[in-house]
């Protein structure tokens, strides 16, 4: 089983963030969930995103690899994890991580050109889920993310709707079909490595 280390959205570190790594480590896996905001949660994205740019990215990628410290370090085989905010540090730490094994982005994803020393390591594989007419989410940034990963190294999959966090009970953009079906293609990814 995998050691996944699961960022939070812009949100925080929320009940349903909490939920994911609770199903994940009942598969037998082994969880990390980093609380970038100390505590803090927001009930919507406009107040969430506020707060996560008003902190450099640099910062949260720190605060990531703080908690991973505190919990003892990764196993051979670290997946990252993160929906949004969370997904651009998962990204971050995946694609600067040469052990890294597997990389799950979930509502979006950014460019590697932003991110200093960005390589796709030779044992890594990943998934990106995103709905197809999410406002937060920039097509281009996304693709160019899906450039960048090798044939066959990377699962795109898209979600019908607009709802950026179409997996979140909390925002009122949730779809309990589209959220369990981005759930099931997770346990199911992690399970293969």
């Amino acid at each position: 089983m995998a050691t996944v280390v699961l960022i939070h959205s812009a949100l925080g570190l929320t009940p349903t963030v909490l939920k994911w790594a609770d199903d994940l480590r009942a598969e037998g896996h082994d969880v990390i969930t980093p609380d970038l905001y100390e505590g803090a949660i927001y009930g919507n994205l406009d107040e969430g995103v506020a707060h996560a740019d008003s902190v450099p990215m640099s910062a949260h990628v720190a605060a990531a690899r703080a908690a991973i410290a505190e919990a003892g370090g990764l196993g051979p085989d670290p997946v990252y994890a993160g929906f949004s905010l969370g997904a651009a540090v998962a990204q971050i730490l995946a694609l600067t991580d040469p052990d890294a094994r597997g990389v799950v982005l979930m509502h979006g994803a950014m460019s590697p050109q932003w991110i200093d020393g960005a390589e796709w390591g030779e044992r890594l594989t990943g998934q990106l889920h995103y709905a197809v007419d999410d406002p937060w989410c920039e097509a281009e940034e996304v693709q160019a993310f899906v450039r960048f990963a090798p044939d066959g190294a990377l699962d795109e999959f898209k979600y019908d709707g607009s709802a950026h966090l179409f997996a979140f009970e909390q925002p009122g953009e949730y779809d309990a079909y589209q959220g369990a079906l981005m759930h099931d293609r997770v346990i199911a990814f992690l399970a293969e490595l």
